[in-house]
């Protein structure tokens, strides 16, 4: 057997250090609020507030002074169509006066928050919307411009633990019956990455948590508005880390669900949140102390031959970089405007008019295109990699990215900057009836398109920036 070299055995941190700052801003909606995010929901409007819901942004400026990056991650669901992301994005742009390219805007993807898309303006609650929408510029605007005021010299770090919230949602009872359930026996990750932001006293002012779970612990019984899980992992891992502001940012969660999910009672959305905050908080205690690696220190002879370990100095990287992954992805067919408009006139079902409606806003949002060009956002940050995917990615997406590069931290964030709907593996689409696959906008191999796209995007960006 072949002698280590001692030098060799080394454990490290992604880090980077830079100026960073972080703020948050208030973007609850009011009661009455139009926010019916489920076919099965007997209500239209939100009849209450279960948490707050907020606009946290985080800012970025490493080695280049003139690169300037912001992650704004918001309590929201999803994007209902392109026109609808390209509206409020451009109008935040405007407000913070800042540059586009400079921008991520991250869903957190609660099924618990209101509707601010325009179609439904004229349904119960609607009338709030309007002025809802410009809540949220605002609040974005501010916790952009918030976020670099504070900014100071601090160091990111990163550390993966692990949290069994998560679990398969894929379940096949039989060749007819495919349902959006947990499945026992069905493939999972249970990474939770966590990141930490020091000041140069040691003080945490931010922290991270990366994480794949559908925010969808409530269901259509409940009436509240709510971040769902991830407000109960904030005020825990918040309340250990003296109230520095923490950013859920919501993993490729494609096929993932909470144990508990679809409830009705806005409490056991409060227990999801707290298990994957003390997981989150686990993690975050064993990290290694900002600019320091362990490493082999000496042979300590006892009753045992003992390895003596010991943390050294190690500087963090300032590379801060950016760049894109294009991937042209072809449509499946999809029914006409009129056909999805003849239904619609002869369907009483609630849940069947839900699931129309949305394929409708599909259907527009397609156009008459064959494809479509998804652009993955990537982002160096020092030794970690950040992927933000405009779409619901599979598990299987991140899991891979992080098998390809082993010595970084990698952070897939879904519903980044747009949603073109679910990236499936193609073998998922051999079980055509499951939800995802239905409304998919793309033919199998769509995901592994990406995948490699990604990949030597990323390669590229290393070779550049190290």
């Amino acid at each position: 057997m072949n002698k280590k070299n001692l030098s060799d055995l080394v454990i490290r941190q992604s880090e980077f250090k830079g100026d960073i700052g972080v703020a948050r801003t208030d973007i609850t909606p009011p009661a009455g609020i139009y926010a019916r995010s489920w076919g099965s929901a007997m209500h239209d409007a939100a009849e209450g507030i279960h948490r707050p819901l907020y606009a946290t942004c985080l800012f970025l400026r490493g080695g280049d002074p003139q690169l300037e990056l912001y992650m704004l991650c918001l309590d929201l669901g999803w994007w209902y169509d392109n026109a609808h992301e390209r509206e409020i994005r451009t109008r935040i742009v405007e407000a913070a006066g800042i540059r586009d390219d400079q921008l991520i805007v991250h869903m957190g993807h609660t099924h618990s928050g209101p509707a601010s898309n325009l179609q439904n303006v004229e349904r119960q609650g609607g009338h709030l919307i309007m002025p809802y929408r410009d809540k949220v510029v605002q609040g974005c605007a501010d916790a952009i411009t918030g976020a670099k005021a504070n900014a100071r010299p601090a160091v990111a770090s990163w550390a993966s633990g692990r949290c069994d919230l998560a679990r398969n949602r894929d379940l096949v009872l039989d060749s007819e019956t495919f349902l959006c359930s947990v499945n026992p026996e069905g493939p999972s990750d249970d990474t939770v990455l966590v990141g930490r932001v020091t000041d140069a006293n040691g003080a945490i002012m931010a922290t991270m948590v990366n994480y794949a779970c559908h925010p969808v612990s409530l269901g259509g019984g409940n009436k509240l508005i709510s971040p769902d899980y991830y407000g109960a992992m904030r005020e825990v891992v918040e309340r250990d880390t003296g109230g520095a502001p923490c950013l859920f940012l919501h993993g490729a969660s494609g096929d993932m669900t909470p144990l508990r999910s679809y409830e009705a009672d806005a409490a056991i959305a409060d227990q999801n949140g707290r298990q994957l905050g003390y997981a989150a908080l686990s993690t975050l205690t064993g990290m290694l102390p900002p600019e320091q690696e362990f490493a082999f220190d000496r042979i300590e002879e006892s009753g045992a031959r003992l390895g003596r370990w010991s943390l050294r100095s190690k500087p963090a990287s300032t590379t801060l970089a950016t760049s894109i992954a294009n991937s042209e992805l072809v449509y499946v067919g999809f029914p006409s405007e009129a056909e999805i408009q003849e239904q619609l006139k002869t369907t009483t079902d609630r849940y069947m008019r839900e699931r129309l409606e949305r394929l409708l806003m599909r259907r527009r949002d397609v156009g008459e295109g064959k494809a479509r060009m998804v652009r993955m956002t990537l982002w160096q940050i020092g030794d970690a990699i950040l992927i933000g995917a405009p779409a619901e990615a599979y598990c299987h997406f991140q899991k891979e990215m992080r098998a390809r590069f082993p010595g970084r931290s990698v952070m897939v964030l879904n519903i980044v900057n747009g949603n073109v709907g679910y990236l499936a593996p193609a073998e998922t689409y051999d079980k055509p009836g499951l939800y995802q696959i239905k409304i998919s906008l793309f033919k199998p191999g769509c995901l592994e398109q990406v995948i490699e796209d990604t990949t030597d995007a990323i390669k590229e960006l290393e070779s550049v920036h190290g």
